[in-house]
């Protein structure tokens, strides 16, 4: 009985010391989770900003795409009045000085 009983407490010992080693590798984890969890985190604020970034520069970019086309709309347009006005006012002169040659 007494072999039973020390067989036993050998036993428990031994359990306790699992206890203790399992709840030491369970708080390295935890540790672990928490630092994975933080590095995460980090790189995550990290892509959001630069995301960010991209977008800011591409709208940027389309802003300034778009009023280059406006300016050349524009100066189109205007060229387009220049020459009508000349072709206009060249028609008018062409037209008198045919005037003038044919009475």
């Amino acid at each position: 009985m007494h072999e039973t009983l020390e067989n036993h407490e050998v036993r428990l010992q031994s359990l306790e010391a699992y206890r203790v080693e399992q709840e030491r590798m369970n708080s390295e984890i935890r540790n672990q989770l928490t630092a994975t969890e933080n590095t995460v985190l980090r790189e995550s604020s990290k892509q959001q900003e630069q995301s960010q970034k991209l977008l800011d520069h591409i709208l940027q970019n389309d802003i300034v795409s778009r009023k280059a086309q406006r300016e050349q709309k524009a100066f189109a347009q205007q060229q387009f009045w220049k020459v009508a006005g000349i072709a206009a006012g060249s028609g008018g002169v062409i037209y008198v000085l045919i005037e003038m040659l044919t009475k």
